[in-house]
């Protein structure tokens, strides 16, 4: 039995997440809780083993949350996934799993694939539609949003970040380390380097959203267009992507 425990400012999404876990024969949700307050010792007495965090938490921030967890929690540490309502910087994506995030998701969270997300890390069965995923599927999928997004097939930013989607869906833990391990596998298939895997991509990305379908990016990426927070980093893009490729294909 999985045992999970979540910590989000948002009462709405903390009911949505229980009664999906709870549907689950193989899965427990021991609680639910919207601010930080005492969370090391709910984590004490339930024993989780997996931990969302919403950043936006309160009164200590996700982060923050995460560095108690990591510093002082003396039980055996949960699977930890972190959860953002908005677009982060890289360089907190990139902290996170030196903190000891072992997932990050931006909303809206398709809950089937956090659930697969969940057992891929716990090395638990995937139900059968899950472990079938083929480059081609991936390919195709991948192609279609491309196209409804506007984004140019002839940019080699195209074929970086449809690759980088692909070993993302194939290896989850890549999207914790973008900068060391998913640019440079893009680069070596590519016989480029990862700086110039990461330039191009987030060239693609800039002329997208400057001259893409913005209705479409507004139904994929609500929050970066409607709340006006800028283009999304490379690696908040292929992680949704991942999420919306995966969920079609499972």
């Amino acid at each position: 039995m999985v045992r999970v425990l979540q910590a989000d400012s948002d009462r709405h999404f903390l009911d949505e997440v229980e009664s999906y876990f709870n549907r689950l024969p193989d899965f427990r949700y021991s609680g639910g809780f919207d601010n930080s307050y005492n969370l090391l010792k709910k984590i004490e007495d339930t024993c989780p083993d997996v931990l969302l965090i919403g950043l936006d938490l309160s009164p200590l921030g996700g982060v923050d949350v995460l560095r108690e967890i990591r510093y002082k929690l003396e039980i055996n540490k949960p699977i930890v996934i972190m959860i953002s309502t908005e677009l982060q910087s890289d360089a907190i994506i990139q902290e996170m799993p030196n903190l000891g995030a072992d997932y990050y998701v931006l909303r809206p969270v398709d809950l089937v694939v956090l659930e697969n997300r969940i057992r891929q890390i716990l090395k638990i069965n995937l139900p059968e539609s899950a472990r079938k995923v083929c480059r081609n599927q991936v390919h195709e999928t991948c192609v279609r949003y491309f196209y409804k997004m506007g984004i140019p097939p002839h940019y080699k930013g195209y074929r970086y970040l449809m690759e980088g989607i692909w070993l993302a869906i194939k290896h989850p833990f890549l999207l914790n380390s973008v900068t060391k391990d998913l640019y440079p596998a893009i680069g070596e298939k590519y016989n480029t380097s990862s700086a110039q895997v990461e330039r191009t991509m987030r060239y693609a990305l800039d002329k997208t959203w400057e001259e893409g379908n913005v209705k479409s990016l507004y139904e994929f990426f609500p929050y970066e267009i409607s709340k006006n927070k800028g283009k999304p980093t490379n690696s908040a893009f292929i992680a949704k992507m991942v999420e919306l490729v995966s969920l079609e294909i499972r």
